[in-house]
C-alpha cells in the first residue's frame, strides 16, 4: 500500500527480497549491512543505496520501521505495536521488550504537562546471554 499522493513505484527485485525477509514470522531486527546480505543471499546482486532505497519504500508503506539504538546503526524490524529494545553492549545484538515499559509514565507525563505524546524510545543496555556466558558472567559495569 502506497500513502495517497505518492507515486506507485516501479517493481524492484530488491524490494521482492526485503518483503521476503520481513515476512518471516520470527521477529527480526537487521542493520542495514544485514538487509544488504539478505538481499544478496536471495537475488545475486545488489548495492546499499539499492537496499536503503527499497527500505524507504517499505518504510513509507507502514511494511517496516526504522529505529535507532544511540549506537551510530540504523536497524529495520517489521512493523508491529510499540515495544521497547534491549541492546548488548558487546556483541551489538538487540532483543526485543515486548508491549510498553512507559506506558503510565506516557500518561503521567501527558497529564502533568498538557502535552500529548506521539512516541518515545527507550533503549536498554546490557550484556546478552551469549556474551555474559562466553565472559564467565563479566559484562558492562551496571549503571
Amino acid at each position: 500500500m502506497v500513502p495517497l499522493g505518492l507515486p506507485m513505484p516501479r517493481p524492484s527485485p530488491v524490494r521482492d527480497a526485503l518483503r521476503e525477509i520481513f515476512s518471516r514470522p520470527e521477529h527480526q531486527v537487521l542493520t542495514l549491512d544485514e538487509l544488504l546480505d539478505g538481499v544478496r543471499a536471495r537475488i545475486g546482486s545488489a548495492d546499499y543505496s539499492a537496499v536503503f532505497r527499497a527500505a524507504a519504500v517499505l518504510e513509507a508503506e507502514g511494511t517496516i520501521q526504522r529505529f535507532d539504538l544511540g549506537d551510530g546503526l540504523s536497524r529495520f524490524e517489521s512493523r508491529r505495536e510499540h515495544h521497547e529494545h534491549v541492546l548488548c553492549g558487546t556483541c551489538g545484538r538487540v532483543a526485543e521488550i515486548e508491549g510498553c515499559l512507559l506506558e503510565d509514565a506516557v500518561k503521567a507525563v501527558e497529564s502533568s504537562t498538557g502535552y500529548r505524546l506521539e512516541g518515545h524510545s527507550l533503549v536498554l543496555t546490557g550484556v546478552c546471554p551469549d556474551c555474559a556466558t562466553r565472559s564467565g558472567g563479566a559484562g558492562l559495569p551496571r549503571t
